[in-house]
């Protein structure tokens, strides 16, 4: 073999192992992002309404792709003002039971539910805010059904404030409370893979140069390309419907400029509050009381007394 040969043949297997490679490494990126959330523990292993003494019952429904979900709706005779809670991307209800029991004792009902492949509600394939705003839609629904005339508001913490925002667009919601919310998934996966990449590779390679092979694993699994998550985008839709962003400045999941773009292209009714100090959805942690009143009393304005 000539040395010209031996060369090319050495360079054409040096580029199909470094494709190898991107592939390998993109393909495990779509599996710790698509991967379903697991627990050790048993599903009833958790705090409940019981524990909060706050009056509730099960709720129950399917969304119009067929997927069963579970929820808790704390209630109150004759009231009409709802806040459906939505918790996080891995998260599940019982992580956001201390808020949505603060709201019912400030007199709202409220409606916390699992998103599909969480909790307690049925496996399905996840993404990171787009097919669960059929959840939304089948909670909306149930509300509707439950509370003649309801008046709904929307609390969403991360994936569920997406949620809120790509699915909020309806009648019957008149307020949205959205905390620790992305402007775009291609954005906060580009931050992601790149905080990966700095304690992996040292700073030599980017981690954004595989994100190209994660999304090509992506939509080979049947999932919607990155940029079709993109609440920035959907916030022209919403032109009519007051929100509530909240941020916390030490949030290294979803940076603050993120929020800032958010308010930007939202509705000029639409407000903020950058909590100093606080992590991604903290800002509830940093003053529990607080939190809670400045929440309760948006939502009084907008859904009434």
């Amino acid at each position: 073999m000539s040395p010209e040969a031996w060369i090319a043949g050495l360079v054409a297997a040096l580029l199909l192992s470094a494709t190898l490679l991107w592939l390998a490494i993109g393909w495990l990126g779509h599996w710790r992002l698509n991967r379903p959330p697991g627990s050790s523990r048993p599903a009833d292993f958790t705090f409940t309404p019981w524990e909060t003494d706050a009056a509730h019952e099960i709720a129950e429904f399917t969304t119009s792709d067929g997927v069963r979900l579970h929820g808790w709706f704390l209630r109150h005779e004759d009231e009409s003002r709802v806040v459906v809670v939505m918790h996080g991307y891995r998260g599940e209800k019982s992580d956001v039971l201390g808020m949505s029991t603060a709201l019912w004792r400030a007199g709202f009902d409220v409606l916390l539910f699992d998103f599909r492949g969480r909790g307690r509600s049925a496996r399905a394939p996840i993404t990171m805010g787009l097919w669960e705003t059929a959840d939304l839609a089948a909670a909306l629904d149930w509300v509707a059904g439950r509370v003649p005339n309801a008046r709904i508001g929307l609390l969403g913490f991360s994936m569920g404030g997406v949620v809120a925002i790509l699915g909020g667009a309806d009648d019957r919601v008149r307020a949205i409370v959205a905390d620790s919310v992305f402007g775009s998934q291609r954005e906060v996966l580009e931050h992601a893979a790149d905080r990966d990449a700095r304690r992996f590779f040292r700073g030599w390679i980017p981690g954004s140069a595989f994100l190209p092979a994660m999304e090509w694993w992506h939509r080979r699994s049947g999932r919607p390309g990155f940029d079709a998550i993109a609440p920035v985008r959907r916030l022209a839709a919403l032109a009519e419907t007051p929100i509530l962003f909240i941020h916390g400045t030490r949030d290294h999941w979803i940076p603050p400029d993120h929020a800032r773009r958010l308010v930007e292209a939202a509705p000029e009714t639409s407000e903020s509050w950058i909590v100093d100090g606080a992590l991604h959805c903290g800002a509830y942690f940093v003053d529990r009381p607080g939190y809670c009143e400045r929440v309760a009393t948006f939502f009084e304005r907008h859904l009434g007394r």
